[in-house]
């Protein structure tokens, strides 16, 4: 097909400058954990698919009182990217699924599936 760019998995996108290979990134609404290190432009090749060991921490924002408060991250649970933190926070962009499960108010390297878009 003359019209076919590419298969859409790996991307190069801008990141942001410091971001390291297998950081977690979101550009817009586009999820994925970085494959290269960013160069000094902020770009970087990012995988938007897979799953990754990436860090999370069993919080939930309530927006209620403006807190952030311990909550369970169950097997299928989804997290959220709050700001560059990894969480329960639905305010943030969708960006992966639990595969473990970690308890309330713990930070935790579990093994992430990524939100395909």
């Amino acid at each position: 097909m003359k019209n076919f760019v590419q298969e859409g998995r790996r991307l190069e996108l801008n990141v942001g400058t410091g971001k390291k290979s297998g950081d977690p990134v979101t550009v817009g609404e586009i999820v994925g954990v970085c494959v290269t290190d960013a160069d000094a432009n902020g770009n970087a090749v990012v995988d938007t698919m897979g799953v990754y060991l990436l860090t999370v921490v069993a919080q939930n924002y309530d927006s209620t009182n403006a807190v952030y408060v311990d909550e369970a991250i169950s097997v299928g649970d989804p997290l959220y990217d709050d700001s560059g933190t990894l969480n329960k926070n639905s305010a943030g962009v969708l960006f992966g699924y639990a595969l473990e499960p970690v308890a309330a108010g713990a930070t935790a390297t579990i093994k992430v599936k990524l939100a395909a878009k």
